[in-house]
């Protein structure tokens, strides 16, 4: 259910939204669907519904009234019966097992859990970019957007390195 609202989320940011302001808007838009309380995730709502006027609508008619199948202060109360766990959810259990022990504060729990959420924004945030960025992919990506480098890389490295090389490039 989470990620076909995730992906109108970010369809609709595209059309309402311009610029930075689409960017930024996802981001807000993480923050406050990992909201841990009702308080906090209804404070983050009316921030973003000040700060994003043109998608006001789309949010309070649309996702907010469905909030309770995307929402993370909602979704950690739902019992789902036979449901498999998500690699977003495994991964973090290994967070969870790999800092939790006798002596761990919740705080640093917390921070912990946070950080590993905003490595994932951060993740999506590279996978959109390279999902939007036309020439990823392209063979000749190393001949026109990092030519000057290529040049370089071809005077001083032989045919397996290089190779390797531009197979990061591309």
């Amino acid at each position: 259910m989470y990620l076909s609202y995730y992906g109108d989320v970010k369809k609709k940011a595209r059309c309402k939204l311009h610029g930075d302001m689409v960017k930024n808007f996802i981001g807000d838009f993480y923050h406050m669907r990992n909201s841990y309380t009702q308080t906090q995730f209804d404070l983050r709502f009316n921030d973003i519904l000040s700060k994003y006027e043109p998608y006001r609508s789309y949010l309070e008619n649309k996702l907010y009234p469905s909030r309770n199948s995307w929402a993370r202060y909602s979704i950690a109360k739902v019992f789902t019966a036979g449901a498999k766990s998500t690699q977003r959810v495994e991964s973090i259990n290994g967070v969870l097992k790999k800092h939790l022990d006798r002596g761990t504060l919740l705080k640093d729990l917390v921070k912990v859990v946070e950080s590993e959420l905003k490595k994932e924004l951060q993740y999506i945030r590279i996978k959109d970019y390279y999902g939007l960025n036309p020439s990823v992919g392209l063979p000749s990506t190393f001949n026109t957007i990092f030519k000057e480098i290529d040049n370089i890389l071809q005077a001083h490295l032989s045919l397996i390195p290089l190779s390797l090389q531009r197979t990061q490039m591309k």
